[in-house]
């Protein structure tokens, strides 16, 4: 009974207590709506902080990376499986503007914020064997020059640009199994593009010079991949792209051609990714067996053409 008791005076205080909080309510909702109103007004006046307002990993991330700004892609990046599997393949390349281009610069100092550092990975993948083995991997460090536009006509669009620069390349490995090469080199790049119907074209030769070769394990490399790289790319920006390289040498050609579609005019226009298929004829593909010819079709996706 004395619980009983105690319970009913307990729902009795409680039913009190949520009435006069009832009226504090109905008192002072008014001044409230006015209070939001102008809260809204003030956030409406002032521009939000996207630092206090990051709700993502990456935003938060990069708000500690403040040059992250200065990387970017750099060679086609792909993930691509042979029709023979043995020959599958993978690639990965990206560039670093060393100096910044929000830094005001006098004129006879502005070629500094044209310098950049880059790395590519090519990786060969044997995805036959049961062990699923890299058969050979390239490492490629890169420093270059790269102008700003040297022509620009109207309407076409033309531009003309040039890179001049060093690369290393090594398959990280040791001994007799060692290849690797440094080459110096220099490549103007012509670009042809239509804004209206977003149509383009690019031509790029580079010529190549080797120096520091590996006499020991490939010092004939020059004869298998030749003095000169023509690329060659055309096509409809979001559409379809085809791009070829060439390399004339010694012990004969090579040909690399390269035809890519964004998938998200097929699937889903959230599907941020090409089809990429690719088919190869050449000498000194990998360093490895910089001797032998490799003929493969691949097809794959890749995140940049």
């Amino acid at each position: 009974m004395k619980n009983t008791f105690s319970i009913l005076c307990l729902l009795l205080c409680l039913s009190m207590v949520s009435a006069a909080r009832a009226e504090l309510v109905d008192d002072t909702i008014s001044d409230s709506e006015n209070a939001d109103f102008s809260q809204k007004r003030t956030a409406a006046s002032i521009p939000e902080d996207p630092e206090n307002n990051a709700q993502t990993l990456d935003a938060l991330f990069s708000i500690n990376q403040p040059y992250l700004k200065n990387l970017s892609a750099y060679r086609p990046m792909y993930f691509l499986v042979g029709a023979d599997p043995e020959e599958s393949k993978f690639q990965f390349s990206i560039k670093y503007r060393i100096f910044s281009l929000d830094t005001p610069e006098p004129e006879e100092y502005r070629w500094k914020q044209n310098l950049y550092i880059a790395y590519t990975q090519t990786s060969f993948w044997n995805l036959q064997a049961s062990s699923q083995p890299f058969d050979d991997t390239s490492y490629k460090p890169e420093f270059f020059f790269l102008t700003r536009n040297f022509y620009f006509k109207k309407p076409s669009g033309s531009r003309l640009f040039f890179q001049t620069g060093y690369q290393h390349e090594s398959n990280g490995q040791g001994e007799e199994l060692s290849r690797s090469t440094n080459t110096l080199y220099v490549q103007p790049i012509y670009v042809f593009f239509h804004s209206r119907t977003r149509l383009g074209f690019m031509i790029a030769p580079r010529l190549m010079a080797y120096i520091i070769n590996d006499n020991d394990n490939n010092q004939d490399l020059s004869d298998y991949r030749g003095y000169a790289d023509f690329e060659i790319k055309a096509g409809r920006a979001d559409r379809l792209t085809l791009g070829t390289h060439i390399r004339p040498a010694k012990k004969g050609a090579s040909v690399e051609v390269n035809l890519t579609y964004p998938l998200d005019k097929i699937l889903s226009n959230k599907l941020n990714i090409y089809i990429q298929a690719q088919y190869v004829n050449a000498l000194a593909e990998s360093l490895m067996n910089y001797t032998k010819r490799t003929r493969a079709v691949r097809l794959g996706f890749a995140i940049v053409r």
